[in-house]
């Protein structure tokens, strides 16, 4: 059967880039797609580790730029929205498709829903059962100093009632993108580090809410899953759900990620 290359899933593999690299491929990849080009997957990790920047946020007004200098941790801003996320010990997505791909619906909460369905499909190939968060009003979600892992926004995905992963998502006149973020360890907890916030007291209570308010691989699977497994797990969920073989063929997702 001919495949429609609009309706194919095209995967990008690429551990170890540096954060102003990976930020400007995604942006070029939103700015360039057409209703034609199939739908792309991005799957990375950062190094060094860097924080992302919503793209509404400022980093001096955030973050504590001296700390993040003296201490290797790169600042960059996201083409998408949301608060600060610290990459370290985590694997991010991004997906980016037509707004005229039917397959994500019409608006931006039915495109983040079905982004969560394909993660939801591929963590249960790990064994992980997920639900899907509803925003809380009055939260420190509130405040633009807060982490964007420190409360659950609409279709981010838990597990009992913690975050896993985190997301946010541009629109264009053509296409959108989404950024996700997937924790792994527990490396994330270390942006209250990086934030200016007015004390020790403040510190001391952003630190406390965003380890309550998350969960990660390790601790769900007693295991740190590698680039690979972890690909590969979510690659077969954006299938599945899609229903899209992939647009590349040749090396394995395993292989490919293990270069």
């Amino acid at each position: 059967m001919r495949i429609t290359p609009h309706r194919a899933l095209h995967l990008l593999l690429e551990p170890n880039g540096t954060g102003a690299m990976h930020m400007r491929r995604d942006a070029a990849l939103l700015e360039a797609h057409t209703d034609a080009d199939p739908v792309r997957l991005r799957l990375y990790t950062w190094r060094p580790p860097a924080i992302s920047l919503g793209h509404m946020q400022r980093a001096a007004q955030v973050l504590d730029l001296a700390a993040c200098a003296a201490n290797g941790v790169d600042v960059v801003q996201r083409p998408t929205g949301g608060r600060a996320v610290l990459h370290w010990e985590e694997i991010t997505y991004a997906v980016v498709a037509s707004l005229r791909d039917e397959r994500f619906g019409h608006r931006i909460a039915d495109a983040h829903a079905v982004i969560a369905e394909c993660l939801a499909v591929g963590l249960d190939t790990l064994g992980i059962e997920v639900d899907f968060g509803r925003p809380v009003q009055g939260t420190v979600r509130d405040s633009t100093l807060a982490p964007c892992f420190a409360s659950s926004g609409r279709y981010e995905v838990l597990v009992r009632g913690r975050k896993l992963v985190g997301s946010a998502q541009r629109r264009n006149a053509n296409a959108f993108l989404q950024h996700g973020s997937v924790l792994i360890g527990t490396a994330h907890e270390h942006l209250v580090d990086y934030l200016r916030l007015p004390n020790a007291a403040a510190r001391s209570a952003a630190a406390t809410q965003l380890r309550r308010a998350t969960v990660t691989l390790d601790e769900i699977l007693g295991r740190r899953p590698d680039f690979a497994t972890l690909a590969e797990a979510l690659v077969s969920g954006f299938r599945r759900r899609l229903q899209a073989p992939l647009s590349r063929t040749g090396r394995s997702v395993r292989h490919t990620a293990r270069r």
